[in-house]
């Protein structure tokens, strides 16, 4: 349940090209990755976007990447948001392929939306999210950037909102199986998709889109949560 999550995202980072006698200068969120009506789509946070382009404005050479695709972002953005704070780039089919290219488990596919299948989130249900915390970045070597990831597969709702839904960690109640620390801060997981936890009369278990992470608060372990019904470019 832990996994599912994690097949439906890939890092998101930009900065300045590492070099052998350069230090690396690495930000990264997490990008959500869907398939709407034939078109392959990368979500992220808006405040992720801003930050990149900041430090354009005072780093032309930096690049930016989901997975290991480079692109210009500003040609391929269809609809930011900084209220509700996200953003949707449309990729190319070359581009979806190459972001998912080899990966078995992670980022391994985008998930399919049909219309009118969005999650209807209740207090007390569950949901499954994952992102690429920061803290568990690692600098395999100048030129290898390794992504520690982090998910739960199934994290209670505790408040729902007009546009965003609540999560409190309640660690008495977690088994883990991780292998990678517990990281200090879950920065970087912003972007992150998040999966209600649905089942049929059959008992049957299945995923709809929830939304995507948006904040952390750290001091009271509440994970926020846009919702997909919030976001229009995936509504008629």
């Amino acid at each position: 349940m832990e996994r599912f999550p994690l097949r439906f995202c890939k890092p998101i980072y930009f900065g300045l090209t590492p070099g052998k006698d350069a230090g690396v200068s690495i930000n990264n969120g997490t990008s959500t990755l869907l398939q709407y009506q034939n078109k392959f789509l990368a979500l992220t946070c808006h405040h992720v976007f801003k930050h990149y382009r900041k430090r354009l404005r005072e780093e032309r050479e930096i690049f930016f990447s989901i997975s290991n695709v480079h692109f210009d972002p500003e040609k391929q953005l269809i609809y930011e948001d900084e209220a509700l704070d996200v953003v949707a780039f449309e990729l190319t089919e070359e581009q979806a392929s190459m972001v998912s290219e080899g990966s078995i488990g992670i980022g391994e596919a985008f998930f399919r939306i049909h219309d009118g299948d969005l999650a209807i989130v209740k207090n007390n249900d569950f949901v499954a999210y994952s992102g690429f915390p920061g803290d568990l970045r690692r600098l395999d070597s100048y030129a290898e950037i390794n992504f520690g990831s982090y998910s739960s597969g199934a994290c209670r709702v505790s408040d729902i909102y007009s546009d965003y839904i609540c999560c409190e960690f309640e660690r008495e109640h977690w088994i883990s199986s991780s292998y990678e620390l517990e990281p200090n801060c879950l920065g970087g997981i912003s972007g992150g998709p998040a999966f209600l936890i649905c089942r049929t009369p059959e008992n049957i278990q299945y995923y709809k889109f929830a939304g995507v992470i948006y904040k952390m608060h750290e001091s009271t372990e509440s994970l926020y949560i846009r919702a997909a019904t919030s976001f229009p470019f995936l509504k008629n």
